[in-house]
């Protein structure tokens, strides 16, 4: 791209010849799909490039610029901007546009109509060049003539740069000539294309003994640079020598003027026998010989002068002189070597360490040659040493390459500046800086801003490199303030930044330098400070702009060749290259000898300073080093017995001290000591041990400590391998107690444990040998040498870093704690003062508690720590005899852990609460306990005494986080443990005992298994380019990420392990050089099974057993020959992330086995869309990865168990089998089995447990069956997969914590411990007593039941298993002529009546056809009859069950409706052929559908039919006029043990709604019951006819008490025993039942039977909940969601009056609707299509459009009647269309065939809700809720949401939006049916390839005939 760029000023036209330095430039990019968003990037980067090295100006080079795909896009004109730097900024404002269509016709065209003109800024007519950069990544979707031809006739000279080899023939015919079009192999390549390249003279100096494949490599690479260099006499000249042991010249500098003959000559290259080489004769010949003018050399015109030298050997003469002589002629001498080169001896011939170049293999420069490639094009300048200046004040100019300085900016930070201009500041700034050598023996950057004050950003010692420099620069934000300083921030500067302790290295005489920038006039005295840095030595540099006073600047800057000014800031970014020069050649000084710099203390002041050395055996050797090391640090201290105090000991298996702090006094002595000190010995480390004798002896007052004197303390710990024993804890001890230590590793020593030890990370040093220790006692002394208080400042920044925490204390304050108070208040204040007490880090809150809570101070109270540490020692005991723990635990999840009370909760802080115990709860603690572990707070359990450890570890956030000592004198020893808990830092997110599995972390353990075989060939360039550009992504480090790579075929073949490769830059050389393996069939399963027991190991270098995050892909192109599930599953087991990405061929089933979760799964066309994904996975593998501990099982009350595993064995899962087996194996492994163990012993109190499997939803009704086992004491644990209904399997389950979801059965492993730890917690029962009869003869309740049967010729030999059937269900009924009448019917044509006595003689009666509707009308109109028997005006309820083997032959609905309207419930028996959806039509209810494959099953049925009757059945209701002055109202109350301390809130409720009642005898009745595990009649609806009697009776109220909250069983007994007539109902009476529930958790019972159950019999219910309380289930037992009130505690239900005394009156109006609140006109409908949108659905589009086009077909668009819309989405949502947007069905069906899929990810379906009801269904775009119309939303999803559905979806059925939901196998169940407007809404499908299955239910529910819809009924009605 140098053409490009020499074009741009060189260009001349047939007139005008002569160069200028103008011209017009439009750069012409590609936006579309070629590039991609991932790419573009790289782009955006090219063009940047291109404009950096142009001399852009309003009067030089004009830029403007365009986007094109579909449509060109121009983004600025010639004449947008007018400087470089407004470009700049412009074009890294650039976004990619997309588009599917690269129509580069289009814009060349636009180019030629709207941008060359003069009004656009083009300048033609000035005979300006006019220039056009094309830069294309694929071919022209439309044709190019037209345009190109237009800009050949205006003259434009267009070039191309080609991004791949789709590109090329295009851009090839629309350039001005061929050569000018450039290309570059992939978007990572774009960058070698812009090399703007200085004259220069470069020789290439080649050991010759290298060999000739090695030669060969030499040649090709110099071939190719000279290809794309500038090669001429003026410009780029190159000459070439060779040496062995003797130098041997082969071509000159100018020997050849043409790159071509060049290029022809570089054949004479040969390979030269030889042993030895003598280098730094080689490097004398060049220098003697060919840097001479009469050889082409340029030197004497200032021309750069290269050496490129390039061995594989040690050289055999010396190299110092000969290097130092080139460099001081200035020549620039880049080193290469490989092999058996030495590194230092590169080093010392490179003129700096960064162009020494060291490599495996020649070969690889021809790989990777940019590092290279850019030091020969870019290097300029010569390198000449510094000369003495005379001691004058003068300005003395050096040239020099090699700078060492010291620079500190001074920048203004005032309003003068501004947010608008402070980027230019900051872009002069990092300009400046990317032209220095940055490190830390080189130049160093200090930065401070200033206005009325000075602000230090960072000192001259924080950052050693470039990089860390130009990053900290580029987050500076404007300080602000509207006065200037500055010459208070000039005198601040020299007093605080040129200091030793700060990186000042002044005193080894290197130049410090000031760069004072600023905008504004001086507000302060400034010469004379001036003239005091000027006599401190210190150059100042004045760069001015804006109002600043340049004549004033002049005068400041040291002298005023260095004062710099622009009239515009946006000019300061191009001051830098005018600067540099004298920035870093100009050497200040003055006449004066003596330093003005402020007095600096040597030592920095008092401080105690340990050494804790290796002294094992295994250092022996390397003594020498750490003595030397001892010296280097101590050397610079001012040693003495009232300033530095120094101690050394050594350590092995135990320590030994060589001297205490107070053992000498004077420097000489401790020296002495030092050099004189032998090795103590010892074959192994124990650290843990040596931390605390240094704690408890050596840094105590006895030995010499001044700790209690405030006297800093720092410990230096030194060692050359790990520590056998902890060194966290006694770590921890050591900061708490205020010591800072320093860790130093060598060698064998374990960073991990340096880090620990460390007092943070950057205090931490590892260097791989001992002769490497020399580097690290400056960087110890930058620290130890501080004054006080900048150390403090420094410790003070780091604990900033520190994370933040909420912690709370829940102390006993009961009177067992009395006598123990004083040391309870020390253990807090212990722990406090290691914390880092602010509003801004840490926040503490202390609570007491005994029968109740009391708050002493909240997290928001006390702002540091003083007044905290105050505030405790002023804590007074509570007293009280009663401990509620849970009451406790609940109040300050309630109460303390709020925003109000300065909770930082909801911003992510940790919620730390510390609970400290003396003796047993008097309460319940599990619920409470439970709720705050749901709210991640992280609990710690102490216990001193009686405490009950099963409490402990129920109330601790894991295992492991309870501590019980004794006495209360022993808390000192849980203190140490729990401080080093809580130390979590923002660097390393540990703690020092396990918290970090809380917070992630940034270590992974990565391992590729490729696909090496034969059919895979063609895809491992794509997949080595996957995993190079996962690297450069990655931060690779022993210490951090670790990569492995396998490949496989039929074998595996590792090729390097995990602990093989410790640098980014070795594993992408590995990479590079990985070559294909080979080799059929593909044995996947066998390679997985490999990885696992063979890489993922501690000796392959796997940190699994530490907790690290084990990661593998697998990248395979096709089917395994071998099975795959049980080497996935064992993966699995030992919680590897297995991601599947598969290519070509790949079976998706096979994928889907293999990957840890659908999120893990890729399934690509082709190996080249690899790349596509790599962003993505980049990102998940850079993010917080949650790891799971391993459970720790502890056992409870029973070794003993009864266990029973129910399995699924249906077809569904058929292929998960081999799994279920394993698992159930592996829980049985767990178990102690045996006679006398687990097994079955029903009546012994021994726990009974069932676990089920089940791998999808039951086709039958599983309430009764589990709660008559639940009822009968077994503890049901439920384990399903993705395709099982998360609700059911939580009914079933003992409660909601025992039901497991899981992926699929392959992924079941990953729970079994999980399951495990749970089956052995469950206690011993109590002895159980035989069951009663089924019923209680004295029961009351009446029923007339008819028995229908068919009786065809089909069911004859089935016969007497009906009439078993009835005989046997006769038998459950208490038949008599005042309780239970039986009938039984026969039919088949036609049905025959029978009689109960009758039932052992029936006959079976035959005949053909079935004709069931006939025979259901016949026992309507003809048995239930007053004249045959029938009581339905009586009320009591008639059951009709009919027993059916066959289809029916006859219309069965008019029947089943007059049944329904009647009264009568139908239960329905399929026998046979009985027709699945018939008998479930006859039933009305699925719960009352039965069906037996023969009638050999039976004998099970009639219990469930019977329990249903007895559970369910409602009176019949007579037809009354409904009643609305009167109410019956019941109150359900919380009577548990978490609403006893708000009890009396509860009353004063109460009462406020009686007291807005009407009671009467003809009015209001009320009734009050509380519940808990049971429930309990306070007063019935009889009991009061006054409202004073009832306030008496409700004040009068006592808590009942009790554990836990079964909601459901209380229902149940309000409906059985409360809304009667026996007990004061008057529901007959048709007056509203009205239900008032109080609720403060969530139900451990079934609640959904019993809601439905009290629904049918007309009871409205209001449920009122606390924040504890299951929003779902509220809304579940509430009459309509809106009836569902959620208050935060009882204490708020005041506020919570209005809204319901509102409902009351709601409830008492006679309700017209049937099926929706509005009365809705069901002839038109507004219906909205939320259609999934995102990659995962690309496949199955076509099939969502033909299904939503059915479903628009079966609509009344016309005649203003239905509405429809689309929307789609992904990340975000897109409307297709709007409800008003189309008015005719054809129009709407026309749009929908056209609609295109949208792509994108993640799936944001909340979003995507809030969406539609924002955007959608508002008024303005047609919605017409305003008129009652129905709304209907049917939303499309094949994934899981990834942000919360929770709140739009509720909020859409607040506002009366019917959604319905249709997902795939791959959606969230639970998700999808919180969306849908109740869970019968939501419909399954395995993929959307099956959706032809869903229409026919969707439409019935469209046109209001849903059965499954839950909509309100009409009260009072049947």
């Amino acid at each position: 791209m140098y053409n490009i760029l020499k074009y741009c000023k060189l260009v001349g036209t047939k007139d005008m010849p002569q160069a200028q330095d103008s011209a017009d430039l439009i750069l012409l990019i590609d936006g579309s799909e070629n590039v991609g968003a991932a790419n573009f990037p790289y782009v955006r980067d090219l063009a940047l490039r291109i404009i950096e090295r142009l001399d852009v100006g309003r009067d030089t080079i004009r830029v403007a610029l365009v986007l094109y795909s579909v449509n060109p896009d121009i983004k600025f004109y010639l004449n947008g901007y007018d400087s470089k730097s407004s470009v700049v900024e412009a074009v890294k404002g650039l976004a990619y546009s997309g588009g599917d269509e690269s129509n580069l016709g289009a814009a060349l065209e636009e180019v030629a109509e709207s941008l060359l003109s003069q009004s656009a800024g083009g300048r033609a007519d000035e005979s300006v060049p006019q220039m056009l950069i094309v830069i294309s990544a694929g071919p022209s979707t439309d044709d190019t003539g037209a345009g190109d031809r237009a800009l050949k006739r205006a003259g434009v000279i267009t070039f191309g740069a080609s991004v791949g080899d789709t590109a090329s023939a295009d851009l090839e015919t629309v350039a001005t000539d061929k050569t000018f079009v450039l290309s570059a192999p992939d978007f990572r390549a774009v960058a070698s294309m812009v090399v703007a390249v200085g004259k220069r003279d470069i020789i290439f100096l080649i050991d010759s003994t290298m060999g000739a494949t090695i030669i060969n490599s030499v040649r090709e690479f110099i071939k190719r640079f000279v290809e794309i260099m500038p090669i001429g006499p003026d410009q780029v000249q190159v000459g070439v020598a060779q040496f062995s042991n003797a130098p041997r010249l082969e071509m000159d500098l100018n020997s050849y003027g043409s790159r071509e003959e060049l290029t022809a000559a570089l054949s004479s290259i040969k390979p030269r026998p030889g042993q030895t080489v003598n280098i730094g004769a080689a490097l004398d010949f060049v220098r003697t010989n060919m840097l001479r003018p009469e050889k082409g050399s340029r030197i004497n015109q200032g021309i750069p002068q290269v050496l490129l030298l390039m061995t594989s050997k040690k050289s055999s003469d010396s190299v110092e002189a000969p290097a130092l002589a080139l460099q001081r002629l200035g020549v620039l001498t880049l080193a290469a070597g490989s092999k058996t080169a030495e590194e230092q001896e590169l080093q010392q011939i490179a003129f700096a360490d960064s162009v020494a170049f060291y490599m495996r293999d020649f070969r690889q420069m021809i790989r990777n040659p940019k590092a290279i490639v850019d030091a020969l094009s870019t290097l300029a300048g010569v390198v000449v040493t510094e000369q003495p200046t005379e001691p004058v004040v003068e300005i003395t100019t050096v040239h020099t390459q090699k700078v060492l300085r010291d620079i500190v900016f001074l920048v203004d930070g005032s309003t003068y500046i501004g947010s608008s201009n402070f980027p230019f500041m900051r872009d002069f700034i990092i300009n400046v800086v990317n032209q220095l050598d940055v490190g830390s023996e080189r130049v160093r950057i200090g930065l401070l801003q200033f206005a009325d004050h000075p602000k230090i950003e960072f000192y001259l010692n924080s950052h050693s490199s470039r990089q860390d420099v130009v990053d900290k620069i580029s987050q500076l934000r404007l300080s602000g303030g509207s006065v200037l300083n500055t010459g208070a921030a000039m005198n601040y500067a020299l007093e605080n930044m040129f200091r030793v302790s700060t990186g000042s290295r002044r005193r080894q005489g290197v130049q410090q330098v000031l760069v004072l920038i600023t905008g504004g006039p001086a507000q302060d005295q400034v010469k004379s400070v001036a003239d005091k840095l000027a006599l401190a030595g210190v150059l100042t540099f004045t760069v001015s702009s804006g109002q600043a006073d340049e004549a004033l600047m002049r005068n400041v800057a040291f002298v005023p060749d260095l004062a710099y000014h622009e009239t515009s800031f946006s000019s300061l970014p191009a001051l830098a290259e005018v600067i540099m020069p004298k920035l870093i050649t100009v050497v200040g000084d003055t006449d004066t000898v003596t330093s003005v710099f402020p007095d600096e203390p040597a030592a920095g002041g008092e401080r105690d300073v340990a050494f804790l050395i290796d002294g094992t055996e295994s250092v022996r050797g390397d003594f020498e080093y750490i003595r030397d090391f001892i010296i280097k640090v101590i050397e610079p201290l001012d040693i003495g017995i009232d300033k530095v105090r120094v101690s050394v000991v050594q350590h092995s298996e135990r320590p030994t001290p060589t001297f205490y702090l107070n053992t000498y006094q004077t420097k000489d002595e401790v020296i002495r000591a030092v050099n004189g000190m032998t090795l103590t010995g010892g074959q192994t480390l124990n650290t843990g041990t040596a931390l605390r004798f240094m704690k408890d002896t050596i840094l105590s007052e006895r030995h010499g400590s001044r700790s209690l004197q405030n006297v800093p303390q720092f410990l230096i710990v030194l060692t050359g391998g790990t520590s056998r024993d902890n060194v966290k804890d006694p770590a921890g001890a050591l900061k708490t107690d205020g010591v800072v230590p320093f860790g130093v590793g060598v060698r064998d020593a374990d960073p991990r444990q340096i880090a620990a030890i460390s007092h943070n990370p950057s205090f931490a040093f590892n260097v791989r040998e001992f002769s490497e220790l020399s580097t690290v006692p400056q960087k110890l002394n930058n620290y130890v040498s501080l004054p006080r208080e900048e150390l403090t400042l420094v410790l003070q920044q780091v604990q900033s870093n520190a994370a933040k925490r909420d912690i709370v204390f829940l102390l006993d304050g009961s009177d067992n704690t009395r006598n123990g108070f004083p040391e309870i208040k020390l253990f807090v204040k212990s722990i406090v003062e290691s914390l880092s007490v602010s509003e801004s880090h840490d926040r503490v809150s202390v609570v007491q508690f005994a029968a109740n809570p009391d708050v002493n101070f909240y997290l928001n109270s006390h702002k540091t720590k003083n007044d905290m540490l105050n505030a405790i020692d002023k804590l007074r005991h509570k007293g009280g005899r009663r401990l509620n723990i849970g009451g406790a635990l609940q109040f300050v999840r309630h109460s303390v852990f709020t925003s109000s009370t300065g909770s930082r909760r909801l911003e992510g802080v940790p919620q730390i609460l510390i609970v400290l115990i003396t003796k047993p709860s008097s309460d319940n603690v599990r619920s409470s306990a439970s709720a705050l572990k749901e709210h991640d707070i992280v609990s710690v359990g102490v216990g001193v005494g009686d405490a009950n450890l099963s409490e402990l570890e129920m109330i601790a956030y894991k295992p492991g986080f309870t501590y019980k000592v004794t006495d209360f004198s022993e808390l000192p020893s849980a203190q140490s443990q729990l401080a080093a808990i809580l130390n979590i830092t923002k660097e390393t997110g540990e703690t020092m005992t396990g918290i970090s599995d809380l917070l992630g972390s940034n270590k992974r353990d990565l391992v590729f298994l490729l696909d090496g075989s034969d059919e895979s060939r063609n895809g491992l360039p794509a997949i080595r380019e996957f995993i190079r550009r996962m690297m450069e992504d990655l931060e690779i480090a022993e210490d951090k990420i670790r990569v492995s790579v396998v490949q496989y075929s039929n074998d595996n073949t590792v090729y390097f392990n995990l602990k093989t490769h410790r640098s980014k830059k070795a594993i992408i050389h590995a990479v590079r050089s990985l070559r294909h393996k080979g080799g059929r069939p593909r044995n996947t399963g066998n390679a997985l099974q490999f990885v696992r027991d063979h890489v993922f190991t501690p000796s392959s270098g796997s940190r699994r057993l530490e907790g690290v995050p084990q990661i593998l892909f697998l990248l395979t192109g096709g089917k395994s020959n071998d099975d795959v599930s049980q080497a996935a599953l064992d993966l699995k087991q030992i919680g590897v992330l297995s991601f599947a990405i598969g290519m070509k061929n790949t079976k998706l089933e096979e994928l889907q086995r293999i990957a840890f979760s659908s999120r893990f799964l890729f399934n690509l066309p082709v190996f080249g869309e690899l790349l596509s994904i790599q962003p993505e996975i980049s990102a998940f593998v850079k993010a917080e990865i949650q790891i799971e501990p391993p459970t720790v099982i502890v056992e409870l009350e029973s070794p003993q168990r009864d266990i029973v595993f129910l399995i699924d064995g249906s077809d569904d899962t058929r292929n998960g089998f081999p799994a279920m087996k394993s698992f159930v194996q592996k829980v049985v492994e767990t178990l102690s089995v045996g006679e006398n163990k687990d097994r079955v012993r029903h009546q012994d109190g021994v726990p009974q447990i069932l676990i089920l499997l089940s791998g999808g939803r039951s086709q039958d009704d599983v309430a009764i069956s589990a709660a008559a086992l639940k009822q009968d004491k077994v503890v049901p644990f439920c384990v399903g997969t993705r395709t099982s209904d998360i609700i059911e399997l939580q009914m079933i389950a003992h409660n909601p914590s025992y039901a497991f979801s899981v992926l699929g059965f392959d992924d079941i492993g990953s729970i079994y411990q999980q399951l495990a730890a749970f089956v052995k917690r469950v206690p011993r029962q109590q002895s159980r007593l035989k069951p009663q009869n089924a019923l209680d003869p004295t029961e009351s309740i009446q029923h007339d039941i008819v028995f229908l049967l068919d009786c065809s010729d089909e069911m004859r030999n089935d016969f007497k298993a009906m009439t078993g059937f009835v005989e046997r269900m006769v038998d459950k009924f208490n038949v008599d002529e005042n309780k239970d009448r039986v009938s039984v019917v026969q039919y088949s044509r036609e049905p025959s009546k029978d009689v109960a006595d009758n039932v052992r003689i029936l006959r079976h009666k035959g005949g053909r056809p079935l004709n069931s509707g006939a025979a259901l009308q016949y026992v309507k109109d003809n048995v239930f009859t007053a004249s045959s028997g029938s009581r339905n005006q009586q009320g009591v309820p008639q059951i009709l069950v009919l027993l059916t083997g066959g289809r029916s032959s006859d219309d069965v609905r008019n029947a089943v409706k007059n049944l329904r309207g009647f009264g009568a419930m139908v239960y329905v028996v399929g026998i046979k052929n009985a027709d699945t959806l018939e008998i479930q039509s006859i039933s009305q209810e699925a719960s009352h559908a039965f069906f037996a494959a023969d009638s050999s099953n039976l004998s099970g049925i009639e219990q469930q039919i019977f329990s249903v009757i007895m559970n369910n059945e409602t009176p019949a209701i007579k037809h009354t006029l409904y009643d609305p002055n009167r109410r019956d109202v019941v109150f359900l109350l919380d009577g548990s043990d978490d609403s006893q301390r708000r009890f009396p809130d509860i009353k004063d409720f109460v009462q406020r709604i009686v007291a807005d009642l009407n009671i009467d005898a003809n009015r209001d009745h009320v009734a009050v019951l509380q519940y808990s595990n049971a429930a309990e009649i306070d007063f019935d609806l009889r009991r009061y006819s006054t409202q004073d009697d009832v306030l008496d009776a409700v004040r009068g109220l006592s808590h009942k008490g009790g554990y836990p909250h079964n909601i459901g069983a209380a229902l149940q007994y309000v409906k059985d025993h409360v809304f009667t007539p026996e007990l004061g109902s008057r529901l007959l009476e048709g007056v509203p039942q009205i239900l008032i529930l109080l609720s403060s958790g969530r139900s451990e019972d079934d609640i959904r039977t019993p809601v439905r159950m009290l629904k049918d019999t007309g009871v409205i219910t209001i449920a009122i909940g606390t924040t504890d309380a299951d929003t779902i289930q509220l809304q579940t037992i509430s009459h309509e969601p809106n009836y569902a009130v959620s208050i935060t505690d009882y204490e708020e239900l005041p506020t919570a009056k209005q809204d319901v005394l509102s409902l009351l009156r709601d409830a008492s109006q006679r309700p017209e609707q049937t099926a929706s609140p509005k009365g809705f006109d069901s002839e038109k409908k507004d219906v909205v299509f939320l259609i999934d949108g995102s990659h995962d659905s690309r496949n199955s589009f076509e099939e969502i459009r033909g299904f939503v086009e059915k479903m628009v077909e079966s609509l009344n668009l016309d005649e203003n009647r239905d509405q429809v819309a689309i929307v789609q989405f992904s990340r975000d949502a897109t409307a297709n269309f709007y409800l008003n947007s189309y008015s005719t069905k054809n129009d709407v069906l026309n749009f929908i065939r056209t609609i295109r899929h949208k792509l994108g990810r993640p799936l944001n379906i909340g979003k995507a809700l809030k969406f539609v009801q924002d955007n959608v269904f508002a008024d303005s775009v047609g919605g017409r809720s305003a008129e009652s119309i129905p709304q209907y939303l049917y939303v499309f999803s094949g994934g899981r949401s990834g942000d919360d559905v929770r709140g739009p979806a509720q909020s859409l059925k607040e506002n009366g939006i019917n959604t319905f939901t249709i997902g795939t196998k791959n959606a969230d169940t639970l998700e999808m049916q919180t969306i849908s407007f109740t869970p019968a809404h939501y419909f399954h499908v395995t993929n959307f390839n099956n959706l032809q299955s869903i229409p026919p239910s969707v439409e019935a529910t469209l046109r209001g005939v849903q059965e499954t819809t839950e909509m309100p009924t009409a009260i009072g009605k049947i």
